[in-house]
């Protein structure tokens, strides 16, 4: 299975130029005690050569690594970084 970053480059070669949503979320049933989703500044900047333009992570069960780093380049670049809660 490929990796966020992967993900992201080839929906961006099948988007047509078309600027792109990345959801970040845990699987049904995933063992949050040893695989935890990630998010950094390698997404960040990933995103940013893709055309993507917002970022949604599963609030509290995503670890933002960099996470000043990565808001601020996120912000440079003009992506929007939204955390979203199972209710």
């Amino acid at each position: 299975m490929e990796g966020t970053d992967a993900t992201i480059e080839r929906a961006a070669k099948l988007s047509n130029g078309r600027r792109l949503v990345v959801v970040k979320v845990s699987k049904p049933g995933q063992d949050m005690r040893f695989d935890v989703p990630v998010v950094g500044l390698k997404t960040i900047r990933v995103m940013g050569q893709a055309t993507a333009r917002v970022l949604a992570i599963d609030a509290g069960k995503t670890l933002l690594f960099e996470r000043d780093r990565m808001i601020k380049e996120a912000d440079q670049a003009g992506i929007a970084i939204v955390a979203m809660k199972d209710h």
